[in-house]
């Protein structure tokens, strides 16, 4: 299994490429004003195999499983579902201004309610509720237009934000579908594992070897 982790700083560069086009997982970490953690998890692509004057074009993310660590992932909203409260679905934040504090997923890089176009799939048993993620969940957008179309060689995929307190190493494994614009052949790299670290734990994945390690 490849393995590319998530830099609790900036994005992380894998030592080297996933597949034809998709290089990996990478997030961006930042400290909103009300002291929570929020990081953008990304997946990246290069040129590799894209013909010319055409794009990669984004499709669904699936079969997201915890592989260790908690996800701690707060929620602005007021979706409840047996018992829990808080969804994956961006359009459910309880006003824009929340979005910045709220957790969500998207398939075409938006975050916004105009344009949104994100499903979630069978996966999320309960509507889309915190727990759901954990347990096989994916999402995607069934009308993929022009904001599924990687530009500038990444796509937003998630948005997780946590309290300082909860921001412990989390880490999962997740694949990805995407396609040549223009084309309907599906490429199905994965599954890839991302970890968000505790702050601070850069220099202990460095020492321990984790960085860019390929595995298999």
């Amino acid at each position: 299994m490849n393995a590319f982790f998530v830099s609790s700083v900036a994005a992380l560069v894998a030592a080297s490429a996933a597949s034809a086009g998709f290089t990996g997982f990478s997030a961006d970490r930042v400290v909103l004003s009300n002291g929570n953690i929020q990081y953008k998890v990304y997946a990246n692509f290069d040129n590799v195999g894209l013909p010319t004057g055409q794009s990669w074009v984004f499709l669904n993310a699936y079969s997201h499983a915890t592989v260790s660590g908690t996800m701690n992932a707060v929620h602005q909203d007021f979706f409840t579902a047996d018992g829990e409260v808080g969804t994956w679905q961006a359009g459910s934040s309880v006003s824009a201004a929340d979005r910045e504090f709220d957790s969500w997923v998207t398939a075409s890089g938006l975050a916004t309610s105009s344009g949104w176009g994100t499903a979630l799939d069978p996966g999320f048993t309960n509507g889309g509720t915190v727990a759901d993620i954990n347990n096989g969940a994916g999402w995607y957008d069934a009308t993929p237009g022009t904001a599924n179309n990687v530009v500038g060689g990444s796509m937003l995929i998630a948005q997780i934000v946590r309290t300082l307190a909860n921001d412990s190493i989390y880490e999962a494994n997740l694949s990805i579908t995407y396609k040549v614009s223009g084309t309907s052949t599906p490429i199905q790299p994965g599954p890839f594992m991302y970890q968000i670290p505790a702050p601070g734990a850069v220099a202990l994945a460095g020492l321990a070897g984790l960085t860019g390690r390929r595995r298999r």
